[in-house]
This record gives structure tokens, sequence and C-alpha cells, in this order.
């Protein structure tokens, strides 16, 4: 009798889960007679309905008034200042490249960063790489920093 009763069930998932798919597979979104980007409420509506000149016009934008992102664009506002306000975050002030006995090849990079505040931080950088990177004694990377980095900066490894 459990056994039966089973079989029905599974018989009944069966359908349901078959129906489900059926019914998944046919899914077509409502039409919509407003004049707008229907992109904006359902992504695929342009598959189902006839492509009209919003779908033309070019990829969808989600900005509620239709306007592209100004804020980096030069023609809008004075350039000079938006580059005042985003310049860079570091530059390079001396750079030198060290080879070793092994497959390696230790790097000094000496930076001036600008803090959030507008001050300006000078760090030295001594960076190994290379397949054999391993080897190099951190001895000789701390000989290197001492010799070739500016007094005032700040010394990391990496």
């Amino acid at each position: 009798m459990k056994s039966i009763l089973k079989a029905v069930i599974a018989l009944v998932m069966g359908v349901g889960v078959y129906g489900f798919a059926q019914a998944s597979a046919e899914y077509k979104p409502d039409y919509c007679a407003i004049d707008h980007d229907h992109r904006s409420h359902n992504t695929s509506y342009y598959d189902y309905y006839a492509k009209d000149n919003y779908y033309r016009a070019g990829p969808y934008r989600s900005n509620s008034r239709g306007r592209h992102n100004t804020r980096y664009d030069d023609s809008h506002g004075d350039s000079r200042q938006h580059n005042r306000r985003h310049r860079a975050r570091s530059r390079v002030v001396h750079r030198e490249t060290y080879r070793t006995q092994w497959d390696a090849r230790i790097t000094l990079v000496e930076e001036v960063y600008w803090t959030r505040s507008g001050r300006r931080q000078l760090v030295c950088s001594v960076v190994v790489r290379g397949y054999d990177a391993h080897h190099v004694p951190h001895r000789r990377l701390k000989r290197i920093a001492n010799r070739d980095c500016s007094s005032r900066a700040r010394i990391q490894y990496l």
C-alpha cells in the first residue's frame, strides 16, 4: 500500500514539475502601451515585442533622467578644476633594479604619496621578484634600503 502511495505522489510531483517547466518556457512579459524604454521594467521586453525608438537609441541606461554621467566629461565644467581634484595619488621619485646571483631581481621604488589631508609622504618600497625570490636574504634588502633610500622615507619590504 505504501509503495502505491509513493508512486502516486511521485507521479503527481512529476506532472507538476513538467507543467511548471512548460509554463515558464512560455513566459512573455505583459505588453506596455506607455511611451518609454521598456527595458526599465523588463530587460528582455524587446525579445518578445517590436523594437521601438528607445531600443534603437543604444544600450539601456538606468539613469531616470536619461542624461549621461557628466562627472568626468571635459566638455561640461572646468577641466582644470577637475584635474586638481582628481590628481594622481603618487609620483615615482627614484627607481632602481638590482641583480642577484639567483633568478630574482630586487627593485627599489621611492614614491611620494599624497594623503587625504593633502600632506606628502615619502615611501621607499623594496620588492623581490622572480623564480628564486625566496633565496634572497632579508639582510640584503635592508642593506639596499639603508644605502639607497632617502633618510626621511618610510621603508617597506614587499
